[in-house]
Formats: structure tokens, sequence, C-alpha cells
């Protein structure tokens, strides 16, 4: 960012309550390394040696239908082929792959579409959907009141979601329904499997054809620093001047993550989700340059 001819620029920021759990958990999760694995495999997870050639969006819609269509076609032919689904009456898909289906194959930059999101939100979805499901049916006049039950299933699903930076919308669905919708009700515990056989076969889809022409996912994990391996401790503790992205996990393009202000310019890396107020900064700054 250049200086500001008037002096440095100085921002300040009112106290606020923040918790970010990804300040706790990334010093342990190691950055992984995709040079190490084959070239195709790699590629299929997102890896890429150049940033890809963009796209209209004519033959994004068009990925986008077939994604939607295999990925939801796909986990709704192999529920009605598991013995264990069709014993517990559980081989009706769940509404909210249908609206993963859309973040996922339509909008695949967004942070809502990657897979931490994706996996560990229906995670949390059926926690507390299932638990407070359960403890609604140990009171039989508490029947006539479902409706806040999912809409409290749906309000403490969100707030862990943001607390743990996985927010996903479809799992404010899976939530609400396995309050009040009946069949949902009736599987009861049973829906994890349910709920994490059906995101893997989306992911798997997802991983499959994004990466035919596009890109996908962005991360894995965050998109923010991660521990690096104990060799590329080693090998940056040799050079006198560390590399930049190494230990960034959106190492997937080898291009550092930087987010640059230029006079009337601003380009923000991919993933990176800026709110309304940090942009109008950003805008302020980029007219005094």
């Amino acid at each position: 960012m250049a200086p500001s001819p008037h002096g440095p620029v100085t921002l300040s920021h009112p106290t606020t309550w923040n918790f970010d759990i990804d300040r706790y958990l990334n010093p342990f999760v190691p950055a992984p390394r995709w040079h190490l694995v084959p070239r195709p495999i790699a590629h299929m997870l997102g890896y890429r040696d150049r940033p890809p050639k963009p796209i209209g969006n004519i033959v994004v819609a068009l990925w986008s239908l077939l994604g939607a269509f295999c990925g939801v076609a796909l986990i709704a032919s192999v529920s009605k082929r598991v013995p264990s689904f069709e014993a517990r009456d559980a081989t009706a898909i769940i509404g909210s792959f249908g609206a993963a289906a859309v973040i996922e194959f339509g909008a695949i930059e967004s942070p809502f579409a990657q897979p931490r999101n994706a996996i560990l939100s229906q995670v949390i979805a059926c926690f507390f959907g299932v638990g407070i499901s359960k403890l609604f049916a140990l009171d039989p006049r508490a029947e006539a009141y479902t409706e806040l039950g999912g809409a409290l299933a749906c309000a403490l699903t969100t707030a862990v979601m943001i607390l743990t930076n996985t927010t996903h919308p479809p799992a404010g669905a899976t939530a609400l329904l396995a309050v009040t919708h009946s069949e949902t009700v009736a599987i009861g515990w049973f829906l994890f499997p349910v709920m994490l056989l059906g995101v893997t076969l989306m992911q798997a889809a997802a991983v499959v054809l994004n990466n035919i022409q596009r890109r996908y996912p962005l991360y894995w994990w965050t998109s923010h620093p991660l521990s690096p391996s104990r060799e590329d401790a080693e090998k940056a503790s040799q050079k006198e001047t560390p590399s930049v992205g190494s230990h960034y996990e959106d190492s997937l393009t080898d291009v550092p993550r930087r987010l640059i202000v230029e006079r009337g310019d601003i380009s923000v890396p991919d993933g990176v989700l800026l709110s309304a107020e940090e942009r109008e900064v950003l805008e302020r700054i980029s007219e005094r340059i």
C-alpha cells in the first residue's frame, strides 16, 4: 500500500468483541504440500500452477446445471441402495442438499462453498436439530410448539457456524427440518450418517466436475496462514528471506495472497469476503493515495 502524500494513514478501530477460532486452531493444522501429490490428483483437489483462465457465465451456468444434477442424483441414488438407510426409512433425500448443490456448483468461489464449511456446518446442524427434537419429544405438550423448536435449532446452528467460521446456509435448513419435518424427525440421531454420506458424495462430485474448467476448492481448511511442516520450517530458517506464501493454504496457486489498494482500484484475493464497512475504509484510502 503506497503512503499518502500527507503522511502515513492510521486506521483506528472501535473496541469490538471478536472470537476467532482459527487463531487457536491454525497453528496446529499443517499446511498442505500439494507439490508432493501427483499432478492429476492435485489438480482435481484444487491445486494450480497458475490461476485458471476466466470463462463466461454461460459456461458457468452449463457446468452448474450438470454439477447440481449429478450431485443431487448421486446422493438420491446411493441413499436408496444403503440397507441401513432403507431399514430406517431414511432413503428420502434431505431438502437442504438442493440448496447445497446451488452453492457448491454455482457459487464455488464463495467461502460458504468450501469443504470445511460444507462438512462441519452439517455436523453442527445435526447436533442442534436432533438434540432439540429429542428434548421436545420428552414433553407431549411441546409438540404444539415444534415451529419454535425449529427456529431455535436454526438460530443456534447459525450462531455456532459464525463462531467456528463454518457458515453454510443449507445447514440452517437441515437444523430446521430435523425438528419440524416428521420424516426427518423419525430418523433421529441416524441423521448424522445420512448427512455425512450426502455431504461426502456432493463433495466428490464437486471436486471432479468443478475442476474441469474451473477451480474448486479455493482452500480446504482456511485461506489464512497454517502451521508449516518441519521441512518447510528448516528451509525457511536457512534463507535470509522466507517465502511469503509457503505457509498459506491458498498457495494452491503458488501465488501469495495480497490485498492491493491503488489509486481508484482495490484488488481483493479470491475467497476473501469484505464487509461493507471494510470496503468503505479501503475505498477512502484508495481515494487519498
